[in-house]
């Protein structure tokens, strides 16, 4: 191969390798600026509510008779981080007995009155959406709930030997 050829082949990678240093050093001499904010962060909030008769019976009335009455506050706790809305409600309650029909049942907070009516009449609430209460607390704070139960003088002598239970359950939900 001739000298002048080799030469001329040689020049084009050449040129080329130049040519790419030229615009990389032109287009790295613009000027520039820029800026940016902090580490943005997100973190869920937190819905805690307890209360004091945990896995426990809140009545356990045993050998009643017409005339007998009994009372028991629950003191329950919401320990969030957001505003929520409490209810009360019931779960596995007894709608069809005739003692949860014959016995009456009230709830009061702070000394409002939440719910009038039977034990069979609560325990037919057995969703939030249905619950009684309006506590709506937008930090930590507590309510006490004085649950009274009654089984009146006018009961009927059919109810000998009768029984009835439900599970009374506080909900939290965000509002």
């Amino acid at each position: 191969m001739d000298r002048r050829k080799t030469t001329q082949l040689a020049a084009i990678p050449v040129g080329l390798l130049v040519s790419g240093l030229l615009v990389t050093q032109a287009s790295s001499a613009a000027f520039t600026a820029q800026t940016s904010t902090g580490a943005s962060t997100f973190a869920t909030s937190t819905v805690q509510l307890t209360n004091d008769h945990v896995g426990a019976a809140v009545f356990t009335a045993d050998d009643i008779v017409p005339g007998n009455t009994g009372t028991q506050t629950v003191a329950v706790d919401y320990t969030g981080t957001t505003p929520v809305d409490v209810r009360m409600y019931a779960e596995d309650g007894d709608t069809s007995s005739a003692l949860a029909a014959a016995l009456e049942l009230t709830v009061t907070v702070d000394g409002t009155l939440v719910y009038d009516g039977t034990l069979a009449g609560f325990s037919a609430k057995t969703t939030f959406a249905d619950g009684v209460g309006t506590w709506a607390p937008a930090a930590t704070a507590g309510e006490d709930y004085v649950v009274t139960w009654e089984l009146p003088d006018t009961a009927a002598d059919t109810l000998q030997g009768a029984g009835t239970q439900l599970t009374f359950v506080w909900e939290a939900r965000t509002s």
